[in-house]
């Protein structure tokens, strides 16, 4: 080997390195997550992986027609990778969320109309699929991160096209607010959370003038229409008033962006209103279910970052604490709730992927933040 070509070489490796240290050192208590972490992915490929459709099935042993993952079935495990990666930035875990979105797209379905969409089901592509706009913002943020955790360009145009598609089809230009699905059986307040966040976030990322405009949009209709006085939290639906953690806590944050970024009182005063009433609301241990509790502490955790309340990074790690002593099963599978008990049929079907990696992600965020200082 040349001169010039070892001097290349050796620069490309001290890129490597310096792209690995981007992030600050890991403390002793998040290299604990992010061991946790790691094992808990790494069950769920060994455990849910299907070679033969080259994806994850959505349950253990599961021998139906259509087995594989849903969006709303896997979107925690996307999250885990990005959270793992951006804790600890190496090559190997950019790698695995790099290939993990390159199958995330395979949700995407041209077939919808007026704009593509992401559809339930891996291959969805006629325009009469009955299609979600919570997974859709789901899926835009698990995007977004994957795009904070590699820097690929290509990531935030996938969690673009999702925005798009919200906006798009999922808002109603006669009443305001984001319907369930595209059968408009009700407005949601998952859909219109997930998708206010992600609006939220995208200009953040972008500073597009239209992402704002989406942001303030949806966030005008809830904190209007969207909002149970009686409860002084957002409401669960246009059915049902009752304040659900994980449709909170991303509208929290959304608005704890916004505070800092476009500069506005009103939102800094609102996210710290809304925050001290869900966790009044919520209490300390959660006992909703994995899928739900999780999202509501990645986004505390991400609001903790942001104004250095130790008590949201203590309840995160309460909850992190009995999820890893109480929620893992015999075979060590995280298929348990967070205290111990089977979880009930409504909220999740034996031997789910989701619940696996739903608790996975708990652990992969807590590797992110570190403790008060």
């Amino acid at each position: 080997m040349g001169r010039s070509a070892v001097i290349l070489s050796a620069l490309a490796f001290v890129l490597v390195l310096c792209g690995s240290a981007q992030a600050a050192p890991l403390g002793a208590s998040q290299q604990h997550y992010l061991q946790l972490a790691h094992t808990g992915v790494a069950r769920a490929e060994q455990r849910w992986s299907d070679p033969r459709r080259g994806w994850y099935d959505a349950r253990l042993g599961d021998h139906e027609r259509y087995p594989l993952a849903t969006i709303w079935d896997i979107v925690p495990l996307f999250q885990s990778l990005d959270a793992i990666a951006i804790a600890q930035p190496t090559q190997a875990n950019r790698r695995a969320v790099a290939h993990f979105a390159a199958g995330a797209e395979r949700y995407l379905n041209r077939g919808l109309r007026p704009v593509p969409g992401y559809s339930p089901y891996p291959g969805d592509r006629t325009a009469d699929t009955e299609t979600w706009f919570d997974d859709n913002g789901w899926w835009g943020l698990a995007f977004i991160n994957a795009y904070r955790a590699t820097g690929t360009h290509r990531w935030l145009a996938d969690a673009e096209r999702a925005l798009g598609y919200i906006a798009t089809v999922g808002w109603d230009r006669q009443g305001g607010g984001i319907w369930w699905n595209t059968t408009h059986p009700y407005k949601a307040g998952e859909a219109l959370a997930s998708g206010t966040l992600l609006a939220t976030l995208l200009y953040q990322q972008t500073h597009s003038g239209s992402y704002l405009r989406d942001a303030r949009m949806f966030l005008d209709w809830a904190n209007t229409t969207g909002f149970s006085a009686a409860n002084g939290l957002y409401a669960g639906s246009s059915l049902n008033p009752t304040p659900i953690d994980y449709i909170e806590a991303p509208l929290i944050y959304a608005q704890a962006v916004l505070c800092e970024v476009a500069a506005d009182p009103g939102d800094c005063q609102r996210a710290e209103a809304l925050k001290a009433r869900a966790l009044d609301r919520f209490g300390y241990l959660l006992d909703f279910s994995p899928q739900y509790d999780a999202i509501y502490l990645q986004w505390m955790l991400a609001l903790y970052s942001l104004d250095h309340d130790q008590t949201l990074y203590s309840l995160a790690v309460a909850n992190a604490r009995d999820a890893q002593t109480r929620a893992v099963n015999a075979q060590g599978l995280y298929l348990l709730s967070w205290n111990g008990e089977t979880l009930p049929a409504q909220d999740a079907a034996p031997g789910m992927l989701q619940t696996q990696a739903a608790t996975t992600s708990l652990f992969a965020w807590l590797a992110v933040y570190g403790p008060p200082s």
